[in-house]
């Protein structure tokens, strides 16, 4: 070409492929110096291409923030339109958004584009980039630096971009997961509603229909989570599910005061969550001996190990079971707890009350200090705090 004298245009469109020649090379100071000439050309649809490629080695080199690079690009959005070039200045300047953290900023520039360039070979890429950024977001966790609002709201705004299948799901139980944790508890049943109604069937249904009944009850919604449970009614589901199911919907009759529906629930079922919630409705029905001995059960062996203090929920379960054997009149299993859990009232959040209720009725104590601990020790806040840890550990959250 340079041996022809050809016309300036072609002239310089074939710098434009020599420059491109001398990055591949590892050329780049070669490179950039012809970029940077090619640039001051007067013809848009050169000199843009040549900006693009003296941007892109400037900022590798060092020579520019991607801040700067991002304001050198977004002109460059403008001056050139409809062609590969476009859409090269588009990719570019949505990766360095991302890199920033400008997370709608790149996925509406690399949206919009997308649309535009459907016919051109290289929209497949931009695609590509675009279904990545949005799996970055809120399957990665690049999301995770926003306010639970903030991922929300661009999770809606973009929602066509969630992929079918499990990722797909995944990617909204984590969202769930992080609204659940600041007590959003409206919007993550939303989303969880959605999915069971429009994404979901069979296993998967059910689990993710468990989780919004779950969901339900945190919110003090016992109608609606029966309604979760009862519309995903399936047969042949794994064990460990039923059984969780089973838990919640007694847990969800419980609150509406159906006390022998919700034990016929559970049946036989002598799991760790069926269990828990046998004891809460013993409670519950005022029958504190048989509550005090499924606390104490739930507690197993823990009085072995005085040297780890107890959690919030085994307190909790410690100062129920003290109490109720006093309400029961059962000195006997009542002095077996006091002799066996002595050693962890100095280490405990609520000492106090756990030294009254493992002391027992008596001179010290009076019947009010008793009424105060009974409606003190709220197992549903434990509850919630458990259904809280265990979103977390299903969606990989530390």
């Amino acid at each position: 070409m340079f041996s022809q004298n050809p016309p300036a245009a072609d002239q310089l469109g074939a710098r434009l492929i020599q420059a491109r020649m001398f990055e591949l090379e590892g050329q780049t100071d070669r490179a950039l110096a012809v970029y940077q000439a090619v640039a001051r050309a007067p013809l848009d649809g050169l000199s843009t291409p040549a900006r693009l490629g003296a941007i892109r080695l400037r900022m590798a080199g060092g020579d520019l923030t991607p801040t700067q690079a991002a304001a050198e690009l977004e002109p460059l959005r403008w001056r050139w339109r409809g062609d590969a070039v476009e859409l090269e200045v588009i990719r570019s300047l949505g990766g360095i958004y991302l890199s920033q953290g400008r997370y709608r900023e790149a996925l509406d520039a690399l949206r919009g584009a997308g649309t535009r360039f459907s016919s051109l070979p290289q929209s497949s890429e931009l695609q590509q980039d675009l279904a990545q950024a949005f799996r970055s977001l809120f399957l990665e966790g690049a999301a995770d630096g926003l306010q639970p609002v903030q991922a929300l709201a661009l999770f809606y705004d973009f929602r066509e971009l969630t992929p079918v299948g499990a990722d797909g799901d995944d990617m909204v139980r984590r969202l769930a997961r992080r609204l659940i944790d600041v007590d959003l508890l409206g919007p993550a049943a939303e989303l969880l509603q959605h999915q069971v109604e429009n994404r979901l069937d069979g296993v998967a249904q059910a689990q993710i229909a468990t989780d919004l009944a779950a969901v339900y009850l945190m919110n003090r919604q016992p109608e609606q989570a029966l309604r979760a449970i009862w519309a995903t009614r399936t047969t042949l589901l794994p064990n460990a599910l039923n059984a969780e199911r089973r838990a919640v919907e007694a847990r969800a009759l419980m609150e509406l005061g159906r006390y022998d529906h919700a034990l016929e629930i559970l049946g036989s079922d002598q799991s760790v969550p069926a269990r828990e919630v046998r004891a809460d409705l013993h409670w519950r029905r005022l029958d504190y001996g048989a509550a005090a001995a499924t606390y104490e059960a739930l507690l197993g062996e823990r009085w072995r190990d005085a040297s780890t203090p107890l959690t919030a929920a085994e307190e909790t379960r410690l100062i129920r079971a003290g109490v109720g054997y006093s309400l029961a009149r059962e000195p006997a299993p009542l002095a077996r707890l006091s002799e066996r859990y002595a050693g962890f009232i100095e280490g405990a959040r609520s000492s106090g009350a756990l030294r009254i209720a493992l002391a027992g009725p008596g001179s010290d104590q009076s019947a009010s200090d008793f009424a105060t601990l009974a409606a003190r020790t709220d197992t549903f806040t434990g509850w919630v705090a458990t259904m809280k840890q265990t979103f977390r550990e299903r969606t990989g959250a530390t």
